[in-house]
């Protein structure tokens, strides 16, 4: 059975008052997700930059549901994450490739836990021998 590590695009995409079907459709036929402390830092971060009002309350209200549905399943960013995750922003550097903070520790979240990386940005993860999932692709 494969365990996923969910993208912050994944569930950024829940959030919204009309999510795509394929989306939908892969997260509840999915039985085990997991999400990284990465994912919940943006999430936050995003919802920071948003002015007060109703948009912002009912944002912070699905992803407080999301985060409550997931939080067995929060993977916090340990020393192993973090070695893994500075190896790959390396070997990325050495190609050329930019790799950002917050992927690199999403992608040595997986690495380490050997888990497929659910996300619409593959581009962002090519050649890290991670497995990707691109459930916007349906």
């Amino acid at each position: 059975m494969t365990h996923y590590l969910f993208d912050t695009n994944i569930i950024s995409e829940l959030g919204r008052p009309n999510p795509q079907k394929s989306v939908v459709d892969f997260v509840a036929i999915t039985p085990v997700a997991w999400l990284s402390t990465i994912t919940l830092h943006e999430l936050k971060y995003g919802i920071a930059l948003i002015p007060e009002g109703t948009r912002k309350s009912a944002i912070q209200q699905v992803v407080s549901r999301l985060t409550s549905t997931y939080n067995d399943y929060i993977i916090p960013i340990g020393q192993q994450e973090v070695q893994e995750a500075a190896i790959l922003r390396a070997m990325m550097k050495e190609q050329g490739r930019i790799l950002h903070l917050a992927d690199s520790l999403i992608a040595g979240t997986a690495k380490v836990h050997n888990l497929t990386v659910a996300t619409r940005n593959i581009k962002d993860f090519d050649g890290l021998d991670i497995t990707l999932k691109n459930p916007f692709d349906g």
